[in-house]
C-alpha cells in the first residue's frame, strides 16, 4: 500500500506512518461529516491506542475529544505525571474541569498525580481542592479497607509535603507521617521521575538560607530514608549529590568528586536518571578546575541515549547542564537551545525549577556579552528567589549582575551586587561561584583586596592608638612600636633586625622613649617600668 504512495509513507525502524498534509486535510473533512457518536468512538480508539503505546499526552487529548473522563483519568494515573510534566498546564486544567466529582473520586490515584503536578505548576488552590476531594473519597468509599484509607491519607501527606518545598525539616515531618500510615509504596510517584523538578542541581533547590548550609546537608541526610521508604527510593543519591555540591562550592573538589562518584553509582543502580544528570552537572563544573576531571563531552550521543524515555523534562535537564558548562567556558556557540536562543518562555518548565533555569540563561547572556540584558533581569529574578527562598540561586544572580555592571562601567552598582553576593556566601564559606565568574569580576575582587588591605592597616593603626597608655600619648607611632617590642623583652639587636634599623638607631629611640616617659634607673629597672606601662598583667608574668 505504501511503497509507491506519495500520501502515506511508512517510517523506517518503526510501526508509524507519515501522512501528507493534503491527505490529513481531506481525511479531517471526511471525519467531520461523520456522526458525533462515530467520532466519539473513534477518539476513544485513538486514546486506547496511544495509551497502549505509552504516548500518554496524545491519549489525554484523544480522551478529551471523546468526552471520556474515566479514560482521561486512567491515563493520568498510568503516566504518573512524567509526560504530564511537559504538557501545557491549561490543557490539563481544561481536561480536569470536564471531569465530574464522582469520576474524580472514583480515581484517587489520578487525584494524587494531579495534586503533585498542580503544585509543580504553581496551582496551589486547585491542588488543595483536589486534596479535599481525595479525603472525601477515602471517607465515603465503603469498599475501601482501613489499610486502603491509611495508604491514601499517607500518600496525600507525601504530596502535601511539596507545599513546604526546600524546607527540609517541614517536608520530612510529612514524609514521616506518610511512613506511619502507608503499608505500600506511593502510586503517584515513579522512581524514574524527576526529583528536582528538572533542575540539574540538588543544592540550588534546597539551600534556602545563608549560614544554614551544614544544617541543611545534615537534615537532608537524616530525612531521605523516610522519603525513600514510601517512594521505592525515588531520587536515590540526592543527599550525596547535595553534600558533594556543598564541598564543591567550598573549593574541596576532591571530596566533591568522591561523593559525586558515589551518587552516580547509586543513581545508575536505582535507575535515577535525573540524579545522574545532577552528578553530570557537578562533574562538568569540576572540569574547570581539575585537569583529570571529566571534560565537556560531545553531548549528541549522550543526549540521544535519553530519547527513549519520552521525557522532555529530562532532556531539558541535560541541556541546562550543558548550557551552564558551555557558558562558563565561553563556548556560547555550543549552548543548546532553548538557552542559546533564549526561548525558555516557550518551554513548559516546572515552577520550582524556573529560578535556576533562568539563572543558567543569565550565564548564557554573560557569555554572549549581553550585559544590559543581565542587568535588566536582575531585580525581577532576585525577587522570585526571595519569595522561594533560593539563597544559592540568588548568590549566582548577584555575581552575574556584578559582572554585567562591571562590563557596563557602573563600578558602584557592580560593587553593591558583589557585596550582596559575599553576604550570602561568606557565612557558609562558599567560594566557587566567584571563581567560575572570575574573568568578569577579577577587577572587582582586586579592588576589594586593595580596600581590604587598606582597611586592615588602618584598623591596626587605630587599635594601636586606642590601646596606647595615656602616659605614652607623646610618643610617635615609630616610638610606640619600639616601646612595645622593648616591653616584650626584645633586645636592641632583635628590634633592629625586625624594623630594619641599626642597633645605634634603636638605642637612640629607646633613650628618647625613656626621656618622654620620665623613666629613670639602670637598664633593667627601665625595662621593668616599660613592661609595667605597656603589657597586661598576664603578659608581665
Amino acid at each position: 500500500l505504501t511503497e509507491q504512495n506519495a500520501f502515506v509513507t511508512r517510517l523506517p525502524d518503526s510501526g508509524a506512518y507519515r501522512f501528507h498534509h493534503m491527505m490529513k486535510t481531506c481525511a479531517g473533512r471526511v471525519f467531520s461529516r461523520l456522526s458525533s457518536e462515530t467520532q466519539r468512538r473513534t477518539y476513544d480508539r485513538y486514546g486506547a491506542w496511544y495509551e497502549q503505546s505509552g504516548q500518554y499526552l496524545q491519549a489525554l487529548a484523544a480522551y478529551e475529544q471523546s468526552g471520556n473522563p474515566a479514560g482521561w483519568l486512567h491515563v493520568v494515573a498510568e503516566d504518573v505525571g512524567v509526560q504530564l510534566a511537559s504538557a501545557d498546564p491549561e490543557d490539563v486544567l481544561l481536561g480536569l474541569a470536564h471531569c465530574p466529582d464522582e469520576a474524580l473520586k472514583a480515581h484517587p490515584r489520578a487525584l494524587l498525580v494531579l495534586m503533585r503536578r498542580l503544585f509543580s505548576w504553581g496551582k496551589y488552590g486547585q491542588m488543595l481542592a483536589l486534596k479535599e476531594l481525595l479525603l472525601r473519597a477515602a471517607a465515603e468509599n465503603n469498599g475501601l479497607s482501613d489499610e486502603d484509607r491509611g495508604n491514601l491519607r499517607g500518600e496525600c501527606d507525601l504530596i502535601l509535603s511539596f507545599l513546604s518545598y526546600n524546607d527540609i525539616a517541614s517536608m520530612s515531618a510529612l514524609h514521616r507521617s506518610a511512613c506511619r500510615q502507608m503499608t505500600r509504596p506511593a502510586v503517584s510517584i515513579r522512581t524514574y521521575g524527576s526529583f528536582t523538578f528538572g533542575s540539574p542541581s540538588v543544592l540550588e533547590m534546597f539551600h534556602r538560607e545563608a549560614g544554614a548550609l551544614d544544617e541543611e546537608v545534615r537534615q537532608m541526610n537524616e530525612s531521605m530514608p523516610y522519603y525513600y521508604r514510601v517512594t521505592q527510593e525515588h531520587g536515590a543519591g540526592a543527599e550525596l549529590v547535595m553534600e558533594a555540591e556543598a564541598a564543591y562550592l567550598r573549593g574541596d573538589l576532591q571530596k566533591a568528586r568522591l561523593l559525586g562518584s558515589r551518587a552516580r553509582y547509586v543513581a545508575e543502580e536505582k535507575n535515577q536518571a535525573y540524579i545522574a544528570q545532577c552528578v553530570r552537572h557537578l562533574f562538568l563544573r569540576c572540569a574547570l578546575l581539575q585537569e583529570d576531571a571529566q571534560p565537556l563531552p560531545e553531548s549528541a550521543d549522550a543526549r540521544s541515549a535519553l530519547l527513549h524515555r519520552r521525557d522532555a523534562m529530562l532532556l531539558l535537564t541535560f541541556d541546562s547542564a550543558t548550557a551552564y558548562a558551555c557558558a562558563l567556558l565561553g563556548l556560547s556557540e555550543r549552548v543548546p537551545a532553548p538557552f542559546l536562543t533564549h526561548e525558555l518562555n516557550g518551554v513548559n518548565i516546572l515552577n520550582p525549577a524556573k529560578p535556576m533555569m533562568q539563572m543558567i540563561e543569565n550565564q548564557v547572556y554573560l557569555s554572549q556579552g549581553e550585559w544590559e540584558k543581565v542587568a535588566e533581569r536582575s531585580d525581577s529574578l532576585l525577587e522570585i528567589c526571595g519569595k522561594m527562598h533560593y539563597a544559592l540561586v540568588a548568590l549566582h544572580l548577584h555575581i552575574q549582575a556584578a559582572a554585567a555592571y562591571a562590563a557596563l562601567r557602573s563600578r558602584a552598582q557592580a560593587m553593591t551586587e558583589l557585596n550582596a553576593a559575599l553576604k550570602l556566601a561568606v557565612p557558609d564559606g562558599i567560594v566557587l561561584p566567584f571563581a567560575e565568574n572570575y574573568r568578569w569580576i577579577r577587577d572587582l575582587l582586586a579592588r576589594i583586596g586593595e580596600l581590604g588591605a587598606e582597611a586592615e592597616a588602618r584598623r591596626r593603626a587605630l587599635l594601636a592608638r586606642l590601646s596606647r597608655p595615656q602616659a605614652a600619648s607623646d610618643l610617635t607611632d615609630r616610638e610606640l612600636v619600639i616601646a612595645r617590642l622593648a616591653a616584650n623583652r626584645a633586645t636592641n639587636r632583635e628590634i633592629a633586625a625586625q624594623l630594619y634599623l641599626t642597633e645605634g638607631t634603636v638605642k637612640q629611640y629607646i633613650n628618647k622613649i625613656y626621656a618622654k616617659l620620665q623613666i629613670e634607673g639602670d637598664t633593667r629597672t627601665k625595662r621593668q617600668h616599660l613592661a609595667a606601662l605597656f603589657l597586661p598583667e598576664k603578659e608581665k608574668n
